[in-house]
């Protein structure tokens, strides 16, 4: 579904994301994991066109994607919900979904009654100014965007970012509510106790690099993960 290799990201003279290189399968969810600054967010960034990586390749299904606009790449079954949600806040629930359905309009009806049963809150607030959503309903809101698009792909960047612990619980159960459906999950999250726990495959990030790699249940035993993320 999507192989990235040997990225190099900068900002500036800052050397963000160092020789990156690691695959997605169609059907997985795969967690990349790390600390603050460790390049998690510069790296889904790069990979949905939003940043230009000085060297290597993206490919999604195949296809060369390491210079197509962003909003191409949507267009292609790749869709991103970016760390902060960044909803539309003077718009209604409503005109933000519609919003994410700008690639496929035929569908929108249909992809809205879809999302309102994955969301039934968002059914409920669908009249309702998207600014005045508390932050767990606004991240089910750019969740639901995104899945407007019809996405084979979604990448999630830290979406329990923010939440109390029984809404951290209700965004894990739909993260595997879009699995069972079908669609591919890359997904970047501090809670590493959690993905960890969902996730075929993980990478570990430090200081742009990836450190180490393995299936969920692995990296969740490694003595290294436990004591660094998870507290042990």
């Amino acid at each position: 579904m999507l192989k990235v290799e040997n990225l190099n990201v900068y900002y500036g003279n800052i050397h963000a994301i160092k020789e990156v290189s690691f695959e997605v399968k169609q059907g997985e969810i795969v967690s990349l994991i790390g600390a603050n600054g460790a390049g998690k967010t510069t790296t889904m960034h790069t990979i949905s066109g939003l940043l230009r990586s000085k060297t290597g390749s993206i490919e999604l299904l195949g296809q060369n994607i390491s210079h197509i606009d962003a909003h191409k790449i949507v267009n292609m079954g790749m869709a991103h919900v970016p760390e902060g949600r960044h909803v539309f806040l003077q718009m209604t629930v409503e005109e933000n979904l519609e919003m994410g359905a700008y690639t496929t309009p035929k569908t929108c009806k249909d992809d809205l009654k879809y999302v309102y049963e994955l969301f039934p809150r968002l059914l409920e607030r669908r009249k309702q100014i998207a600014g005045t959503l508390s932050g767990g309903e606004q991240q089910m809101l750019a969740m639901g965007r995104a899945l407007m698009s019809r996405p084979k792909l979604i990448l999630l960047d830290e979406p329990s970012m923010g939440l109390s612990p029984i809404l951290v619980d209700q965004v894990f159960d739909i993260i595997k509510e879009l699995h069972k459906s079908g669609i591919t999950v890359l997904l970047v999250e501090q809670n590493a106790g959690k993905a960890l726990k969902i996730s075929d495959r993980a990478y570990v990030l430090e200081l742009g690099r990836i450190v180490l790699t393995g299936t969920g249940k692995e990296l969740a035993k490694s003595p290294v993960i436990k004591k660094a993320y998870l507290g042990g």
